[in-house]
């Protein structure tokens, strides 16, 4: 098993994705045996980890932010079709 290969079976893991990506890659034995003997994807799948517990307890954006936004979205696509015909 390669890194490339470990990393994408984990972060499928990881983003609660189908299961059978393990088994593509020998099984969750070899998904183990390969984070216990390669520090680089140990130091990955920490970081990952990390940064999915940062993603789950940021804020999301402000609803001033948010509604911002979409009124730029809509005119902008407003502006299009005035152009398109």
């Amino acid at each position: 098993m390669t890194c490339a290969d470990y990393r994408a079976a984990m972060s499928a893991h990881l983003d609660g994705e189908n299961a059978d990506t393990a088994a593509a890659v020998g099984g969750p034995e070899a998904l183990a045996a390969h984070g216990e003997q390669c520090a680089d994807c140990r130091d990955w799948l920490a970081a990952a980890r990390g940064l999915q517990t940062l993603a789950a307890t940021a804020q999301g954006p402000s609803e001033e932010w948010a509604d911002g936004l979409l009124a730029r979205l809509l005119s902008s696509e407003e502006a299009g079709r005035d152009r398109a015909g």
